[in-house]
């Protein structure tokens, strides 16, 4: 994706662990259950704010982790779709990013999944 937007730059925050209520059934809902969420953004370079070593020329990742935070704590969700979708429709709404990635992992939903994941990607 990254040829796509040559003169992007890829932030990537990874490995965010955060409880959330997610799932179909009343045994899901009972408590939240850790979850792991993957973000990749794709924002156009600014050079000069680069040079400079100015964060306001860029997306600051805390931005992102306070959306996530927002969303995952706002609501009870049932599927892992509506999880995905909604952290993609929040996080597009950051100044300057052109295009997303999100993923969005469930920890051992069955006895013999170790995982289960939703990827999303949006160009905004």
């Amino acid at each position: 994706m990254n040829a796509q937007f040559p003169d992007c730059y890829r932030l990537r925050v990874h490995g965010i662990e955060i409880d959330c209520f997610l799932g179909v059934y009343a045994h899901e809902q009972a408590r939240p259950r850790p979850i792991q969420i993957e973000i990749d953004l794709f924002v156009p370079i600014d050079e000069a704010a680069a040079r400079a070593d100015d964060l306001a020329g860029t997306v600051n990742y805390e931005q992102v982790i306070s959306s996530i935070e927002r969303v995952v704590g706002a609501r009870r969700f049932q599927l892992v779709e509506s999880l995905c979708s909604t952290l993609a429709d929040d996080l597009e709404r950051l100044p300057g990013v052109r295009a997303l990635r999100v993923e969005v992992t469930k920890p051992q939903p069955m006895p013999r999944a170790r995982a289960v994941s939703v990827e999303l990607w949006r160009l905004t």
